[in-house]
């Protein structure tokens, strides 16, 4: 308590370097929360518009259908199945889905056809979910009166010259590898902003697409869309303890989209680079400071010595000025930005620069920047601050204490 007592009281020798030392730790610690909420929320953003285009936060398989991607290796759903997905919690929902590759043609002579993504899926369950789904709110997937309808992307239909009113012809494979082919009607064209979807997709409600393959109650996979990303881990692990392997794999989107997690580690890198150069600026600031200190207070701490005080003490007493400091920094930056962040997470900024918003929405994403606080934040940031200001007054803790009561009067 006494080398407390004494810290607190040195911190206020020198009012004006003990405020601006701390005034460095708050906007050390007011930028680096900005910087790292609005890192997360943008990152929070980012994965859900890719997996909310098609993936889904987990996929529910058999084992080696991504390496394959044939009907053989599809499976069925058994009520048990079914009621195993929907007792899962922290999930908006699951949707099934029945995927294959057909030639389709315009239904006139002399046409040239495409290559197309058959997927079917079931609209009840996939409204509200992934982009498609959502799509299909203004385009409508419904079977004709004469026909079954189909929904294709709107570049396909676009390159095939047809349009809604007209049918097309499919040319696949069933599942026992024979040739299948009908007419379909043209009941919408959907555009989800993905170059791949919108040039290939050839949508069907899951139903017809398992008549036109003879595949009764088959799916290729499972999507499951999760509540939070925060929860995808959670959800992950009660579902592979549901459909265990080896007959199943339970992926999630880390292992679907290997491409946007490189790419959020690459932002992650830049973020924490500029980051670390700060909390350097920072741990210098302070050394600085403390050595000046040091450096004043020769004589009092060669008192100190000639009465007895061991040197281990001294020390400490350096340390804990230098955590004062910081503490006073942290506190006054934390009350500062979280309050602030907190606003700002319910409230995100809108971009009104031209060049950013179409930007942003050519790839489909609101143009604000979000923000994202966390738990982890705070305790992570308050550990990295406070080891630095240690390693910050190692070097005039240690010089302090070595000093000689002799060497120190004689300098004063």
């Amino acid at each position: 308590m006494l080398l407390l007592r004494l810290a607190w009281r040195n911190l206020f020798r020198n009012s004006r370097r003990t405020a601006l030392t701390a005034a460095a730790g708050v906007f050390a610690v007011a930028l680096s929360m900005t910087s790292l909420s609005l890192a997360l929320g943008s990152h929070e953003r980012w994965i859900e518009h890719v997996v909310r285009l098609y993936s889904g936060h987990i996929e529910l398989t058999t084992a080696g259908y991504r390496a394959h991607r044939t009907l053989d290796h599809g499976m069925t759903l058994s009520d048990a199945d079914r009621r195993a997905l929907d007792e899962l919690t922290e999930i908006d929902g699951w949707a099934p889905r029945l995927e294959s590759w057909a030639l389709v043609l315009p239904d006139r002579d002399g046409a040239l056809g495409r290559a197309a993504w058959v997927l079917g899926i079931d609209p009840s369950r996939e409204s509200g979910l992934s982009r498609i789904g959502m799509a299909l709110e203004r385009a409508g997937l419904e079977a004709g009166a004469e026909h079954v309808g189909v929904v294709l992307g709107r570049d396909l239909a676009d390159n095939l010259g047809v349009d809604r009113g007209d049918t097309v012809v499919l040319l696949t494979s069933d599942y026992y590898g024979s040739q299948s082919a009908d007419r379909f009607f043209v009941s919408g064209t959907i555009a989800v902003g993905d170059p791949t979807i919108d040039a290939y997709l050839a949508l069907l409600h899951i139903r017809d697409l398992r008549e036109f393959v003879e595949y009764p109650a088959g799916v290729s996979h499972v999507a499951v869309f999760a509540s939070d990303t925060q929860e995808v881990e959670s959800v992950r692990s009660v579902l592979a303890s549901a459909f265990p392997p080896p007959q199943f794999d339970v992926l999630s989107w880390h292992e679907l989209i290997p491409d946007l997690v490189q790419m959020l580690v690459l932002d992650d890198v830049g973020n924490y680079l500029t980051l670390s150069v700060l909390i350097v600026v920072v741990t210098f600031g302070l050394l600085n400071t403390i050595l000046m200190s040091v450096f004043e207070r020769v004589r009092e701490f060669g008192v100190m010595r000639a009465i007895g005080v061991r040197p281990r003490r001294i020390f400490a007493l350096v340390l804990i000025e230098a955590l004062m400091v910081s503490a006073i920094g942290l506190a006054v930056g934390f009350a500062i930005s979280i309050p602030g962040l907190l606003w700002m997470e319910q409230h995100p900024i809108p971009m009104t620069a031209e060049a950013l918003v179409g930007l942003f929405e050519l790839f489909g994403i609101e143009p604000v920047l979000a923000f994202r606080l966390s738990g982890l934040q705070v305790s992570t940031l308050a550990g990295v601050l406070l080891g630095a200001a240690v390693l910050a007054a190692l070097p005039p803790a240690w010089r302090a204490a070595r000093g000689r009561p002799a060497d120190a009067l004689s300098d004063a």
